[in-house]
Formats: structure tokens, sequence, C-alpha cells
């Protein structure tokens, strides 16, 4: 019976690398949603607050611009909450590398190419993949120490994957990479 060592070079060469490489990569928010329902309360009451005192002041129009200030807070949250439903995922698996990303209203974009020509880098404060000849922007949305994370554990993938390695998911580090 022959023994997985007994492999020649040529059948490595043919099968590719084992397992898979998949990172899904989120933009950072700091706030959650019961510290956005807390400092929205906390806005609306001192502007409630603040507005009542101008009102006793007789300055009675100021109450509608506190109002106002609140709710334009609120709406700059929701935008920025929308704004980070957008998330990108890499996959290395069969032969195939695939970048997916997702725009915050759902829809998807996704283009898949050799993963044996894939090469990751980082040019001018930009995470790049090239495969080809053809650039590939990802992590437009990452940090300057997260996107040499990220160009990192990409090009450990993209190694192993080469030399017919077996092929594993990071562990995250950092709150980008789930």
């Amino acid at each position: 019976m022959p023994r997985s060592d007994d492999r020649t070079e040529v059948e490595d060469l043919q099968t590719g690398a084992a397992g898979s490489f998949f990172m899904s990569l989120h933009p950072n928010r700091s706030l959650s949603q019961p510290g956005f329902v807390f400092l929205m309360s906390s806005v609306a009451l001192i502007s409630f607050i603040s507005g009542m005192a101008f009102l006793s002041m007789g300055a009675w129009p100021v109450l509608g611009f506190f109002g106002l200030d609140a709710l334009l807070i609120y709406l700059a949250f929701r935008l920025n909450f929308r704004a980070a439903r957008r998330y990108e995922t890499v996959d290395i698996q069969n032969d195939v590398f695939t970048i997916t990303r997702i725009a915050p209203d759902g829809a998807a974009k996704v283009e898949v190419f050799d993963a044996y020509w894939a090469r990751a880098m980082i040019e001018k404060g930009r995470l790049w993949v090239t495969n080809r000849g053809k650039l590939y922007e990802i992590g437009t949305f990452l940090g300057e120490d997260e996107k040499i994370e990220v160009q990192e554990l990409i090009a450990t993938a993209l190694e192993t994957y080469r030399e017919g390695g077996f092929l594993q998911s990071p562990s995250p580090r950092t709150s980008i990479i789930s």
C-alpha cells in the first residue's frame, strides 16, 4: 500500500494544496447597537434639556435647532452603520483564488482567477492582489497595520498553496478578520 510520502512531485503539482483558505474582511466599527441606543438617548436628553432651558428664557427657535442637531447625529450614525454592512471575502480552494465584495445593499461582485499566479502586495498604502498583470485592490476600508496583516496572511497562504502544503484559514488576530 503506497504511503503519502511516496507521491512524486508530478502528483503534488497535479493535486495542488489540500484544504482551503478563507478570510472575511470587515470594516472596524467600535460602536455597538446598544452603545448607539445609549448615545442617542443621551444626545436626545441633553438636547431636550438644553432646548427647554432656552425656551424658558424666551428663545423658542433654539429648541428646534437642538432637535435638528439630534436628528442629524442620528442620520449620520445610521449611514455609518449602513456602510459597515459591506465586507470582502478571500478564498483559495481547488486552484481558484476568489475575491468577493459585498456592498452595503447586499450586491455581490466576484473576481475569480488562478491561485498559482496570484500575489499579494502593498504599494503606496494600498493592498493589491495581482494576477497575470491585472491588479485587484482589496481592503480599502482597512487601516495600515491591518493591510499589512492581511497581506502577510494571503502571501503565506499562496506560498503554501504553490508548495502543495495544507491550506488553513487564519485565526483572527484583529476584529476585521473573521
